[in-house]
């Protein structure tokens, strides 16, 4: 539990710090958290598990936004049949990306649909088999954000997510999550 809980702490600072720098050069910008649900694709070594995450998204140019984001996902504990005694827990990945939103403006009301698009570092661990690789992945997906008021929003969103394996091959999967953004300078 201790190293979650410093993760999600290392995070908000680094969320805090990003915050004041792009409020300092005038840029419209906005921090948002969301969680959901984690699906892993073609892969029988893992079942479907949780995913949480916080991102910053900065417009620089109308219609696209950079989002840095940080995410931690655990797979649930697969069950094979075949193979007595098989007892392996799901994996964990954590992941620093920058993601493209394109088409989705920053803050104000009302429903607005972006895609999304970007890369990002991936360390995908598993204690019990001492697993510890990290690798660069991209992923693509879809959202659309309803905004309530000027500055705050109800975020929805699927991305799929491609990670090269060692060897050849990759880890697929899907995620499908749900947060709030925050907007400042509105």
């Amino acid at each position: 539990m201790g190293g979650t809980v410093r993760k999600v702490l290392v995070a908000t600072g680094l969320l805090l710090a990003l915050s004041v720098a792009a409020q300092a050069q005038n840029i419209k910008f906005g921090i948002g958290f969301s969680a959901g649900m984690n699906v892993p694709l073609v892969q029988q070594d893992q079942k479907s598990g949780s995913i949480f995450g916080f991102r910053v998204r900065a417009k620089l140019i109308p219609a696209i936004i950079l989002e840095p984001n940080i995410y931690f996902a655990k797979y649930g504990k697969p069950t094979v049949n075949d193979i007595p005694g098989y007892d392996l827990e799901g994996s964990k990945v954590t992941s620093y990306g920058l993601d493209l939103a394109l088409g989705a403006p920053i803050g104000g009301t009302g429903l607005k649909f972006f895609g999304l698009a970007g890369l990002g570092y991936y360390n995908t661990k598993r204690d019990q088999t001492n697993q510890d690789d990290t690798r660069f992945g991209w992923s693509a997906g879809l959202g659309f954000e309803i905004g309530f008021t000027q500055v705050i929003a109800l975020d929805l969103r699927g991305k799929a997510v491609v990670i090269p394996a060692e060897g050849g091959g990759s880890k697929k999967s899907a995620s499908v999550a749900g947060g709030l953004n925050y907007y400042f300078g509105n």
